[in-house]
């Protein structure tokens, strides 16, 4: 009950519920602008259903496919890429930069695939979203996290270029040499595997998917998950982003044919 009644209270939560509350209340005084209270009412409904934990999870859940955890294991002469997300800074200057929550998950992952492995290639890409801003690209932060896991420096390939999911397949495809002649392993989220893959797939590049970090695999529901939150509108937010740029890749390739 605690835990119900401290997200009803939550900012975000309490204010949509009020401006529900308000469109409830003018729905009773008649007045010629209906057809606008009606507009209103339905898109405050929809914003209310967006910001559920349920319509979180459902919206991830279109993109996350079955865990492959249990699948395909990497041998020695395979390659595994390992796409970054986001990195932290803890001063300005950019001398203490560490991975972000993202990036820790795929480079854990990658490096369990790695031992499994018995030893590989890792590609590690990752620039700068802003190459102004001071420190050592991503690549090079994640190079020194997977070392402090037990990675040997001589199986790490860094990409350093990149800052979209696009350059991270293209300057990640130009450090394979020959795909064919060992098998490509890609790690990243797994709401961001049909974006990441299609990338790498319109190059040319075919990828044995090993996703991490799943966040819809099972909905435990409760009357929590029919409440807003910031937990909600989050996911909806993550999800619309991977569909809007796989859209997005799908029309600039028709547009190229």
């Amino acid at each position: 009950m605690y835990h119900l009644v401290a997200q009803i209270l939550q900012p975000y939560t309490l204010l949509l519920l009020g401006l529900v509350g308000a469109a409830l209340w003018t729905w009773r005084r008649k007045n010629s602008r209906r057809h606008a209270l009606l507009l209103a009412s339905s898109l405050l409904g929809l914003l209310f259903f967006l910001s559920t934990p349920l319509a979180g999870f459902l919206a991830l859940r279109s993109l996350e496919g079955p865990d492959l955890s249990a699948e395909v294991v990497p041998q020695p002469r395979d390659t595994i890429v390992v796409l970054g997300g986001s990195r932290q800074r803890d001063d300005e200057a950019g001398t203490q930069v560490r991975v972000g929550p993202d990036t820790f998950y795929r480079c854990y992952h990658a490096v369990q695939l790695y031992k499994k492995a018995g030893r590989c290639r890792l590609v590690l890409s990752g620039g700068k979203v802003d190459f102004s801003e001071p420190g050592p690209s991503l690549a090079r932060v994640m190079r020194d996290f997977v070392m402090e896991l037990g990675v040997q420096p001589g199986d790490v390939v860094l990409e350093e270029q990149s800052s979209t999911t696009r350059e991270n397949a293209t300057f990640s495809a130009g450090l394979l040499g020959n795909p064919k002649a060992s098998r490509v392993f890609l790690v990243t989220d797994a709401a961001h595997m049909p974006r990441a893959g299609y990338c790498f797939q319109a190059l040319g590049v075919t990828v044995i998917p090993a996703p991490c970090n799943y966040q819809a695999r099972r909905l435990d529901f409760s009357a929590k998950t029919l409440l807003p939150s910031l937990e909600g509108i989050y996911k909806v937010n993550y999800a619309a982003h991977e569909w809007l740029g796989l859209a997005w890749y799908h029309l600039r390739s028709l547009g190229r044919a």
